[in-house]
């Protein structure tokens, strides 16, 4: 949880792993891959609403809105490795 991530928040993104961690169990993955994909997403995904708001109030580009498409992009990389796990990827690489 960072510095200006509040409590419920981070109990909203966990609730969300725990949820996408228990579909993918349920469709058949193992869950220390389930509860590792469920991480890279949220990782991946937890600035997304910010910036989504910080878009829809700026009328003009702020740098608070410029940090939090860096904070996106930097974090796009963990849905990279999600798909790579999610489509076997990573299996394939490994062999």
């Amino acid at each position: 949880m960072s510095s200006d991530e509040s409590s419920l928040e981070f109990d909203m993104f966990e609730d969300m792993r725990r949820t996408l961690t228990r579909i993918l169990t349920e469709d058949g993955r193992d869950p220390i891959e389930a509860e590792r994909i469920s991480f890279y997403v949220m990782q991946g995904l937890r600035e997304v609403p910010k910036l989504m708001q910080a878009l829809g109030r700026a009328k003009k580009p702020a740098p608070e809105t410029l940090d939090l498409l860096r904070d996106v992009l930097d974090n796009a990389s963990s849905l990279g490795r999600a798909r790579s796990m999610l489509l076997g990827l990573d299996d394939q690489v490994l062999h």
